[in-house]
């Protein structure tokens, strides 16, 4: 099998406390309750849901 070198990315930016997964789930259920809008997602789907009827033209 053939060695894979991967990068090491040093990076400075990176938070010190990393979040554990019942406060990752603690984190994004309070975004869900407290910072998503219902009525603006209804719509957006209602945007982006295709309403015209597909048709097929032969060109031959």
């Amino acid at each position: 099998m053939k060695e894979i070198k991967l990068p090491i990315i040093m990076d400075k930016t990176a938070p010190e406390k990393i979040l554990s997964m019942d406060e990752y789930l603690e984190f994004v259920e309070f975004n869900l309750t407290h910072n998503f809008d219902k009525d603006a997602y209804a719509k957006w789907k209602t945007l982006m849901a295709v309403n015209v009827p597909f048709k097929f033209n032969e060109l031959a």
